[in-house]
C-alpha cells in the first residue's frame, strides 16, 4: 500500500511524541513491504529524501515566520501535495489543521486520523482555540 504520513514537522524525530511515532511507525510499515511517505518542514534538520527506506516530502513551513499560524499553512501545504500522489492512506496525526482544511483532503485514499485526545489544551493555542477544538471534541 501507499501510505502518507502528515501532521509532523518530520522525521527523524527531533521534536515531540506525533514525530517519534512517525518515525518509529513509518520505518515498520518499510519493513513490511509498504510504501510510506512522510511529510517534513522544509527547514527540518534532516534534508534527506529517504530515511530507512521511508520517502521524504519536504514542504514549506513558516512557522519559524508566523508562529502558530504557520503550522496551518505548512499543514495546508501538506494536504495540496497529497491530492497529487494518489495514497491508498493518509495518517494524519493531530487535527489541529484537520478542523480546518478537512474539506480539502483527498477523497479517494482511506483517511485515518490520531486525533491525541489532549491535542485542544496544550498552552501553545490562544483561549480562543482553546475553546473551538474543545467544542468540536464534545460535538
Amino acid at each position: 500500500m501507499k501510505i502518507a504520513i502528515l501532521g509532523t514537522r518530520g522525521i527523524p524525530n527531533y521534536y515531540g511524541g506525533f514525530e517519534q511515532f512517525a518515525e518509529f511507525f513509518s520505518v515498520y510499515l518499510v519493513q513490511k513491504g509498504h510504501e510510506v511517505y512522510c511529510y517534513n518542514s522544509h527547514n527540518h534538520q534532516f534534508q534527506e529524501n529517504t530515511f530507512h527506506g521511508v520517502n521524504i516530502i519536504h514542504q514549506h513551513d513558516p512557522e519559524y515566520k508566523y508562529g502558530t499560524f504557520g503550522q496551518f499553512i505548512y499543514d495546508y501545504n501538506c494536504i495540496i501535495d497529497s491530492r497529487k500522489r494518489d495514497f491508498d492512506i493518509i495518517l494524519q496525526l493531530g487535527y489541529t489543521s484537520n478542523s480546518i482544511w478537512f474539506f480539502l483532503l483527498p477523497k479517494k485514499p482511506i483517511i485515518i486520523t490520531n486525533m491525541d485526545g489532549i491535542e485542544w489544551k496544550r498552552s501553545k493555542y490562544n483561549r480562543l482555540v482553546q475553546s473551538n477544538f474543545c467544542d468540536l471534541q464534545n460535538a
